[in-house]
Protein backbone atom coordinates (compact mmCIF):
# COMPACT_ATOMS: atom_id res chain seq x y z
CA UNK A 1 0.00 0.00 0.00
CA UNK A 2 1.18 3.60 -0.93
CA UNK A 3 2.10 6.17 1.75
CA UNK A 4 2.78 9.63 1.52
CA UNK A 5 3.63 11.67 5.31
CA UNK A 6 2.56 8.91 7.25
CA UNK A 7 -1.16 8.71 6.07
CA UNK A 8 -2.43 6.10 3.78
CA UNK A 9 -3.94 6.93 0.38
CA UNK A 10 -7.37 6.13 1.07
CA UNK A 11 -7.51 7.67 4.43
CA UNK A 12 -6.38 10.87 2.76
CA UNK A 13 -9.33 10.34 0.09
CA UNK A 14 -12.09 9.90 3.12
CA UNK A 15 -10.43 13.07 4.68
CA UNK A 16 -11.02 15.37 1.12
CA UNK A 17 -15.05 13.67 0.64
CA UNK A 18 -15.87 14.58 4.53
CA UNK A 19 -14.16 18.01 3.91
CA UNK A 20 -15.68 19.07 0.51
CA UNK A 21 -19.18 17.75 1.24
CA UNK A 22 -20.28 20.51 3.68
CA UNK A 23 -18.56 22.44 1.32
CA UNK A 24 -20.59 21.31 -1.81
CA UNK A 25 -23.80 21.65 0.23
CA UNK A 26 -22.90 25.19 1.36
CA UNK A 27 -22.02 26.58 -2.11
CA UNK A 28 -24.91 24.67 -3.27
CA UNK A 29 -27.53 26.51 -0.67
CA UNK A 30 -25.68 29.57 -1.66
CA UNK A 31 -26.25 29.43 -5.23
CA UNK A 32 -29.75 28.28 -4.46
CA UNK A 33 -30.62 31.66 -2.20
CA UNK A 34 -28.71 34.12 -4.73
CA UNK A 35 -30.91 32.35 -7.64
CA UNK A 36 -34.36 32.66 -6.24
CA UNK A 37 -34.02 36.37 -4.47
CA UNK A 38 -32.83 37.43 -7.68
CA UNK A 39 -35.75 36.01 -9.16
CA UNK A 40 -37.76 37.32 -6.49
CA UNK A 41 -36.35 40.96 -7.44
CA UNK A 42 -36.30 40.67 -11.45
CA UNK A 43 -40.35 39.89 -10.66
CA UNK A 44 -40.59 42.57 -8.10
CA UNK A 45 -39.06 45.19 -10.13
CA UNK A 46 -41.35 44.22 -13.45
CA UNK A 47 -44.08 44.45 -11.83
CA UNK A 48 -43.54 48.27 -10.61
CA UNK A 49 -41.82 49.23 -13.85
CA UNK A 50 -44.87 47.75 -15.64
CA UNK A 51 -47.39 49.55 -13.07
CA UNK A 52 -45.41 53.06 -12.86
CA UNK A 53 -45.30 53.07 -17.05
CA UNK A 54 -48.88 51.71 -17.49
CA UNK A 55 -49.85 54.71 -15.01
CA UNK A 56 -48.25 56.93 -17.20
CA UNK A 57 -49.90 56.13 -19.99
CA UNK A 58 -52.83 56.48 -18.99
CA UNK A 59 -52.69 60.25 -17.81
CA UNK A 60 -51.30 60.81 -21.01
CA UNK A 61 -54.28 59.26 -22.68
CA UNK A 62 -56.40 61.30 -20.27
CA UNK A 63 -54.58 64.61 -21.57
CA UNK A 64 -54.78 63.79 -25.47
CA UNK A 65 -58.74 62.92 -24.74
CA UNK A 66 -58.70 66.23 -22.86
CA UNK A 67 -57.28 68.11 -25.70
CA UNK A 68 -59.50 66.58 -28.38
CA UNK A 69 -62.29 67.28 -26.32
CA UNK A 70 -61.51 71.28 -26.14
CA UNK A 71 -60.63 71.33 -29.52
CA UNK A 72 -64.01 70.27 -30.80
CA UNK A 73 -66.12 71.71 -28.36
CA UNK A 74 -66.58 75.43 -29.64
CA UNK A 75 -67.94 73.44 -32.82
CA UNK A 76 -69.87 70.99 -30.59
CA UNK A 77 -71.84 72.49 -28.22
CA UNK A 78 -72.95 74.97 -30.34
CA UNK A 79 -74.25 72.22 -32.73
CA UNK A 80 -77.49 70.78 -32.89
CA UNK A 81 -78.43 66.66 -33.12
CA UNK A 82 -77.98 66.88 -37.28
CA UNK A 83 -75.81 69.84 -38.21
CA UNK A 84 -73.85 67.99 -40.79
CA UNK A 85 -71.74 71.13 -41.67
CA UNK A 86 -70.57 70.78 -37.99
CA UNK A 87 -70.03 66.91 -37.70
CA UNK A 88 -67.91 67.45 -40.67
CA UNK A 89 -65.59 70.32 -39.44
CA UNK A 90 -65.09 68.04 -36.27
CA UNK A 91 -64.50 64.92 -38.17
CA UNK A 92 -61.38 67.56 -40.17
CA UNK A 93 -60.31 68.66 -36.80
CA UNK A 94 -60.15 65.03 -35.39
CA UNK A 95 -58.12 63.72 -38.49
CA UNK A 96 -55.80 66.47 -38.01
CA UNK A 97 -55.02 65.96 -34.27
CA UNK A 98 -51.72 63.69 -34.89
CA UNK A 99 -49.05 63.04 -32.10
CA UNK A 100 -46.08 61.67 -31.63
CA UNK A 101 -44.76 58.82 -34.29
CA UNK A 102 -47.92 56.80 -34.36
CA UNK A 103 -50.37 59.35 -32.26
CA UNK A 104 -53.65 59.42 -33.97
CA UNK A 105 -57.98 60.15 -33.17
CA UNK A 106 -60.77 57.78 -34.44
CA UNK A 107 -64.05 58.50 -34.71
CA UNK A 108 -66.80 55.57 -34.90
CA UNK A 109 -70.86 56.04 -34.79
CA UNK A 110 -72.84 54.07 -32.10
CA UNK A 111 -73.56 50.89 -34.98
CA UNK A 112 -69.77 50.60 -35.81
CA UNK A 113 -69.18 52.95 -38.73
CA UNK A 114 -66.10 54.68 -39.47
CA UNK A 115 -65.67 58.43 -39.49
CA UNK A 116 -62.22 59.13 -39.07
CA UNK A 117 -59.00 57.02 -39.10
CA UNK A 118 -56.14 58.86 -40.31
CA UNK A 119 -53.81 56.40 -41.29
CA UNK A 120 -56.07 53.95 -42.97
CA UNK A 121 -58.58 56.57 -44.84
CA UNK A 122 -59.99 53.60 -46.82
CA UNK A 123 -61.76 52.34 -44.09
CA UNK A 124 -63.73 55.97 -43.48
CA UNK A 125 -67.48 55.00 -44.02
CA UNK A 126 -66.71 51.17 -43.53
CA UNK A 127 -69.00 49.48 -40.52
CA UNK A 128 -66.47 46.97 -38.64
CA UNK A 129 -69.10 46.13 -35.61
CA UNK A 130 -67.70 42.58 -35.81
CA UNK A 131 -63.76 43.55 -36.14
CA UNK A 132 -61.62 41.37 -34.12
CA UNK A 133 -58.01 41.79 -32.93
CA UNK A 134 -55.80 38.62 -33.25
CA UNK A 135 -57.17 37.36 -29.99
CA UNK A 136 -60.78 37.30 -31.41
CA UNK A 137 -61.35 40.17 -28.93
CA UNK A 138 -64.56 42.36 -30.06
CA UNK A 139 -62.52 46.03 -29.93
CA UNK A 140 -65.21 48.54 -31.56
CA UNK A 141 -68.07 47.42 -29.57
CA UNK A 142 -65.79 47.32 -26.36
CA UNK A 143 -64.91 50.98 -27.34
CA UNK A 144 -68.32 51.90 -28.07
CA UNK A 145 -69.88 50.21 -24.79
CA UNK A 146 -67.33 51.69 -22.38
CA UNK A 147 -68.14 55.57 -24.19
CA UNK A 148 -71.81 54.60 -23.97
CA UNK A 149 -70.97 54.30 -20.28
CA UNK A 150 -68.93 57.47 -19.53
CA UNK A 151 -65.71 57.01 -21.06
CA UNK A 152 -62.58 54.34 -20.27
CA UNK A 153 -59.93 52.70 -21.15
CA UNK A 154 -60.04 49.62 -23.17
CA UNK A 155 -57.08 47.73 -23.96
CA UNK A 156 -56.80 45.36 -27.07
CA UNK A 157 -54.16 44.62 -30.12
CA UNK A 158 -54.42 46.78 -33.22
CA UNK A 159 -51.93 47.71 -35.99
CA UNK A 160 -48.97 49.57 -35.55
CA UNK A 161 -48.53 52.52 -38.03
CA UNK A 162 -44.49 51.99 -37.58
CA UNK A 163 -44.48 48.60 -37.40
CA UNK A 164 -47.25 46.95 -39.43
CA UNK A 165 -48.23 44.47 -37.47
CA UNK A 166 -51.04 44.07 -34.67
CA UNK A 167 -49.09 45.03 -30.86
CA UNK A 168 -51.19 45.32 -27.77
CA UNK A 169 -52.55 49.21 -27.60
CA UNK A 170 -54.53 50.59 -24.84
CA UNK A 171 -57.10 53.60 -25.88
CA UNK A 172 -58.97 55.82 -23.69
CA UNK A 173 -63.06 56.52 -25.82
CA UNK A 174 -65.28 59.06 -24.88
CA UNK A 175 -69.02 59.43 -26.40
CA UNK A 176 -70.69 62.40 -28.01
CA UNK A 177 -74.28 61.34 -27.08
CA UNK A 178 -75.70 64.04 -29.23
CA UNK A 179 -74.56 62.42 -32.38
CA UNK A 180 -74.12 59.14 -31.31
CA UNK A 181 -70.30 59.02 -31.73
CA UNK A 182 -67.31 57.32 -30.11
CA UNK A 183 -64.51 59.44 -30.25
CA UNK A 184 -61.09 58.02 -28.83
CA UNK A 185 -57.26 57.97 -29.06
CA UNK A 186 -54.77 55.05 -28.25
CA UNK A 187 -51.37 54.61 -27.10
CA UNK A 188 -49.04 51.59 -28.26
CA UNK A 189 -47.63 49.57 -24.83
CA UNK A 190 -45.76 46.67 -26.18
CA UNK A 191 -42.50 49.10 -25.18
CA UNK A 192 -43.42 48.11 -21.70
CA UNK A 193 -43.02 44.55 -22.40
CA UNK A 194 -40.12 45.32 -23.81
CA UNK A 195 -38.64 47.35 -20.52
CA UNK A 196 -39.32 44.33 -18.56
CA UNK A 197 -37.70 42.04 -21.15
CA UNK A 198 -34.72 44.28 -20.50
CA UNK A 199 -34.77 44.27 -16.67
CA UNK A 200 -35.25 40.36 -17.01
CA UNK A 201 -32.10 40.17 -19.42
CA UNK A 202 -30.04 42.42 -16.96
CA UNK A 203 -31.00 41.08 -13.76
CA UNK A 204 -30.24 37.11 -15.68
CA UNK A 205 -26.66 38.40 -16.89
CA UNK A 206 -26.12 39.35 -13.16
CA UNK A 207 -27.00 35.65 -12.05
CA UNK A 208 -25.32 34.51 -14.41
CA UNK A 209 -21.81 36.79 -13.30
CA UNK A 210 -22.23 35.50 -10.14
CA UNK A 211 -23.21 31.74 -10.50
CA UNK A 212 -19.54 31.31 -12.38
CA UNK A 213 -18.02 33.60 -10.00
CA UNK A 214 -19.21 30.97 -7.21
CA UNK A 215 -18.13 27.86 -9.48
CA UNK A 216 -14.39 29.58 -9.59
CA UNK A 217 -14.58 29.83 -5.88
CA UNK A 218 -15.68 26.19 -5.68
CA UNK A 219 -13.17 25.15 -8.11
CA UNK A 220 -9.97 26.88 -6.43
CA UNK A 221 -11.39 25.93 -3.12
CA UNK A 222 -11.40 22.26 -3.59
CA UNK A 223 -8.34 22.50 -5.84
CA UNK A 224 -6.38 24.62 -2.53
CA UNK A 225 -7.95 21.45 -0.34
CA UNK A 226 -6.83 18.60 -2.43
CA UNK A 227 -3.66 20.38 -2.43
CA UNK A 228 -3.42 20.50 1.27
CA UNK A 229 -4.77 16.58 1.63
CA UNK A 230 -1.67 15.57 -0.40
CA UNK A 231 0.22 16.44 2.99
CA UNK A 232 -1.60 16.41 5.81
CA UNK A 233 -0.02 14.63 8.43
CA UNK A 234 -2.19 11.98 10.53
CA UNK A 235 -1.54 13.98 13.77
CA UNK A 236 -2.80 16.96 12.50
CA UNK A 237 -6.35 15.38 11.40
CA UNK A 238 -7.87 16.55 14.73
CA UNK A 239 -6.71 20.20 14.22
CA UNK A 240 -8.14 20.07 10.70
CA UNK A 241 -11.55 18.62 11.76
CA UNK A 242 -11.63 21.92 14.34
CA UNK A 243 -10.63 24.06 11.57
CA UNK A 244 -13.10 23.15 8.77
CA UNK A 245 -15.80 23.42 11.81
CA UNK A 246 -14.88 26.78 12.60
CA UNK A 247 -15.01 27.72 8.93
CA UNK A 248 -18.29 26.28 8.69
CA UNK A 249 -19.24 27.90 11.40
CA UNK A 250 -18.11 31.26 10.18
CA UNK A 251 -19.64 31.08 6.88
CA UNK A 252 -22.91 30.30 8.28
CA UNK A 253 -23.05 33.28 11.04
CA UNK A 254 -21.36 35.54 8.20
CA UNK A 255 -25.19 34.35 6.17
CA UNK A 256 -26.96 34.82 9.09
CA UNK A 257 -26.02 38.13 9.39
CA UNK A 258 -26.05 39.28 6.10
CA UNK A 259 -29.93 37.68 6.14
CA UNK A 260 -30.96 39.50 8.99
CA UNK A 261 -29.77 42.72 7.31
CA UNK A 262 -31.57 42.24 4.79
CA UNK A 263 -35.02 41.19 6.29
CA UNK A 264 -34.50 43.98 8.56
CA UNK A 265 -34.13 46.40 5.57
CA UNK A 266 -37.08 45.02 3.82
CA UNK A 267 -39.04 44.77 6.78
CA UNK A 268 -38.37 48.35 8.03
CA UNK A 269 -38.32 49.96 4.49
CA UNK A 270 -40.07 48.18 1.68
CA UNK A 271 -42.86 46.01 3.79
CA UNK A 272 -43.98 49.61 5.66
CA UNK A 273 -43.56 51.41 2.07
CA UNK A 274 -45.77 48.68 0.53
CA UNK A 275 -48.40 48.50 3.17
CA UNK A 276 -48.62 52.43 2.94
CA UNK A 277 -49.58 51.60 -0.98
CA UNK A 278 -52.04 49.15 0.40
CA UNK A 279 -53.70 51.77 2.29
CA UNK A 280 -53.63 54.31 -0.53
CA UNK A 281 -55.24 51.66 -3.00
CA UNK A 282 -57.82 51.13 -0.12
CA UNK A 283 -58.69 54.54 -0.14
CA UNK A 284 -58.91 54.85 -3.91
CA UNK A 285 -61.74 52.12 -3.94
CA UNK A 286 -63.49 53.98 -0.60
CA UNK A 287 -62.65 57.40 -2.22
CA UNK A 288 -66.11 59.99 -2.21
CA UNK A 289 -64.45 62.55 -4.20
CA UNK A 290 -62.45 63.32 -7.08
CA UNK A 291 -60.00 65.04 -5.21
CA UNK A 292 -59.92 62.22 -2.43
CA UNK A 293 -59.45 59.68 -5.61
CA UNK A 294 -56.12 62.05 -7.23
CA UNK A 295 -54.53 62.58 -3.46
CA UNK A 296 -54.35 59.01 -2.80
CA UNK A 297 -53.27 57.63 -6.66
CA UNK A 298 -50.39 60.74 -5.80
CA UNK A 299 -49.57 59.34 -2.71
CA UNK A 300 -49.81 55.99 -4.34
CA UNK A 301 -47.53 56.83 -6.75
CA UNK A 302 -44.80 58.88 -4.67
CA UNK A 303 -44.23 55.66 -2.13
CA UNK A 304 -43.85 53.60 -5.21
CA UNK A 305 -41.06 55.50 -6.37
CA UNK A 306 -39.83 55.55 -2.76
CA UNK A 307 -39.69 51.80 -2.79
CA UNK A 308 -38.21 51.69 -6.06
CA UNK A 309 -35.03 53.59 -4.87
CA UNK A 310 -35.19 51.64 -2.15
CA UNK A 311 -34.85 48.21 -3.65
CA UNK A 312 -32.27 50.07 -5.58
CA UNK A 313 -30.23 50.93 -2.76
CA UNK A 314 -30.46 47.55 -1.53
CA UNK A 315 -29.60 45.84 -4.50
CA UNK A 316 -26.18 48.02 -4.98
CA UNK A 317 -25.35 47.36 -1.23
CA UNK A 318 -24.97 43.64 -1.80
CA UNK A 319 -23.03 44.32 -5.00
CA UNK A 320 -21.81 47.38 -5.55
CA UNK A 321 -20.38 47.65 -9.27
CA UNK A 322 -18.16 50.71 -8.96
CA UNK A 323 -15.75 48.25 -6.14
CA UNK A 324 -15.44 45.91 -8.60
CA UNK A 325 -14.99 48.11 -11.63
CA UNK A 326 -13.16 51.39 -10.34
CA UNK A 327 -11.52 50.18 -7.01
CA UNK A 328 -12.18 51.30 -3.08
CA UNK A 329 -11.79 55.03 -3.27
CA UNK A 330 -14.35 55.65 -6.11
CA UNK A 331 -16.57 53.36 -4.19
CA UNK A 332 -16.38 54.84 -0.45
CA UNK A 333 -16.41 58.47 -2.43
CA UNK A 334 -19.54 57.28 -4.14
CA UNK A 335 -20.75 55.79 -0.86
CA UNK A 336 -20.56 58.81 0.90
CA UNK A 337 -22.33 61.26 -1.30
CA UNK A 338 -24.83 58.52 -1.57
CA UNK A 339 -25.56 58.84 2.15
CA UNK A 340 -24.92 62.56 2.20
CA UNK A 341 -28.43 62.82 -0.23
CA UNK A 342 -30.31 59.99 0.87
CA UNK A 343 -29.71 61.04 5.24
CA UNK A 344 -29.14 64.69 5.09
CA UNK A 345 -25.88 64.23 6.96
CA UNK A 346 -22.82 65.52 5.70
CA UNK A 347 -20.63 62.87 5.02
CA UNK A 348 -16.80 63.47 4.06
CA UNK A 349 -14.42 61.30 2.57
CA UNK A 350 -10.65 61.65 2.92
CA UNK A 351 -7.58 59.47 2.07
CA UNK A 352 -3.41 59.30 2.31
CA UNK A 353 -3.34 55.95 0.58
CA UNK A 354 -1.30 53.75 -1.98
CA UNK A 355 -3.47 51.72 -2.98
CA UNK A 356 -0.95 49.12 -5.01
CA UNK A 357 -0.47 47.87 -1.19
CA UNK A 358 -4.31 46.90 -0.67
CA UNK A 359 -4.88 43.29 -1.59
CA UNK A 360 -8.67 42.87 -3.38
CA UNK A 361 -10.39 41.24 -0.12
CA UNK A 362 -9.37 43.80 1.98
CA UNK A 363 -11.18 46.18 -0.46
CA UNK A 364 -14.34 44.49 -0.05
CA UNK A 365 -13.78 44.42 4.21
CA UNK A 366 -12.74 47.83 4.43
CA UNK A 367 -15.75 48.86 2.42
CA UNK A 368 -18.62 46.64 4.29
CA UNK A 369 -17.39 48.20 7.36
CA UNK A 370 -17.35 51.52 5.78
CA UNK A 371 -21.14 51.02 4.68
CA UNK A 372 -22.43 49.08 8.04
CA UNK A 373 -20.52 52.14 10.22
CA UNK A 374 -22.19 54.86 7.84
CA UNK A 375 -25.75 52.62 8.01
CA UNK A 376 -25.12 52.66 12.01
CA UNK A 377 -24.56 56.33 12.11
CA UNK A 378 -27.69 56.90 9.87
CA UNK A 379 -30.38 54.58 11.88
CA UNK A 380 -29.30 55.28 15.34
CA UNK A 381 -26.52 57.79 15.97
CA UNK A 382 -28.51 60.55 15.44
CA UNK A 383 -25.36 62.30 13.51
CA UNK A 384 -24.98 65.58 11.44
CA UNK A 385 -21.38 64.59 10.27
CA UNK A 386 -19.63 62.13 9.77
CA UNK A 387 -16.04 61.52 8.76
CA UNK A 388 -14.38 58.75 6.96
CA UNK A 389 -10.55 58.78 6.48
CA UNK A 390 -8.48 55.62 4.61
CA UNK A 391 -4.85 55.90 5.52
CA UNK A 392 -1.80 53.94 6.47
CA UNK A 393 -0.20 54.34 9.75
CA UNK A 394 3.27 52.15 10.50
CA UNK A 395 2.33 49.54 7.37
CA UNK A 396 -1.24 48.82 8.62
CA UNK A 397 -4.11 50.18 6.54
CA UNK A 398 -6.10 51.83 8.77
CA UNK A 399 -10.05 52.96 8.36
CA UNK A 400 -11.60 55.64 10.53
CA UNK A 401 -15.30 56.65 10.91
CA UNK A 402 -15.81 59.52 12.96
CA UNK A 403 -19.75 61.24 13.21
CA UNK A 404 -20.81 63.31 16.03
CA UNK A 405 -21.40 60.94 18.91
CA UNK A 406 -19.01 58.08 18.42
CA UNK A 407 -15.85 56.90 16.39
CA UNK A 408 -15.39 53.84 14.68
CA UNK A 409 -11.84 52.19 13.77
CA UNK A 410 -10.80 49.03 11.45
CA UNK A 411 -7.06 48.02 10.96
CA UNK A 412 -6.54 46.06 8.22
Amino acid sequence: MTTFSGINSPLRVKILVLAMVPLLLMFGLIIGLVMIQSDNLSKNQASVIRSETLASKKQELLKYVELARASISPIYDAAHENDTDAQQAVIDILNNLTYGEDGYFFAYTYDGTNLVLPYQPEMVGTNIWDVEDSRGFKLLQALIRTAQEGGGFVDYYWHKPSKKEQVKKLSYAIGLEKWGWMVGTGVYIDDIDTQVGTVHSKIAETISKTFIGLSIALVITIGIMASLATSIHINARELASQKLQVLNRQLIESQEEERTRIARELHDGINQMLVSVKYRLDNISEAKTKDELDQNIVLGQETLDQAVTELRRISKDLKPALLDDLGLLVALDDLAKEVSLRSGMTVLFDHHINMKHVSKSAEVTLYRVAQEALHNAEKHANAEAVDIILQEEEGEIVLTIADDASVSKNIG
